[in-house]
């Protein structure tokens, strides 16, 4: 009976709205050398009890052009999310663009830790049209926060 009622406690803390409330939101320029901008993207995320709202864009285009492509861009409306004390991770669906090539429908996966310049990080992982992980990318300029 104890461990019930031990599981019942822990179960109704893992689905509390304190624990599930937070928000995440960030936008700038990243960098995976620490010097040359690979990135730009902003994102805001919402979870509280009217569930999970929020949005994503990261562009690679121009000066932060991705090699092998004149634009890549993916963007869309996250699903799903889990906000921690200094890190968060969200689903989103949208688009993938590729210049010339066009645009796709497509689901993406987004790992961000908060902080500025040097400390913040951001890591794109592209689920559909294809599965393509890109590399983790620090804050160049810009600020991630978490809370």
């Amino acid at each position: 009976m104890r461990r019930l009622a031990a599981l019942i406690v822990l179960a109704a803390a893992g689905f509390a709205p304190s624990a599930l409330a937070g928000t995440a939101n960030g936008g700038g320029r990243g960098t995976v050398d620490g010097t040359h901008a690979f990135s730009d993207f902003g994102f805001g995320v919402t979870v509280g009890d009217g569930g999970v709202r929020g949005h994503f864009n990261c562009l690679m285009a121009g000066s932060s052009r991705f090699p092998g492509f004149t634009l890549m861009a993916v963007r869309g409306e996250v699903t799903n999310a889990t906000i921690a004390a200094d890190a968060a991770s969200f689903d989103g669906v949208g688009m993938f663009q590729t210049g010339n090539q066009g645009k796709s429908p497509a689901t993406f996966h987004v790992e961000v830790t908060g902080g500025g310049p040097g400390v913040g990080t951001l890591r794109l992982t592209l689920l559909t049209p294809f599965f393509f992980p890109l590399p983790t990318e620090r804050v160049l300029v810009g600020q991630i926060s978490i809370r």
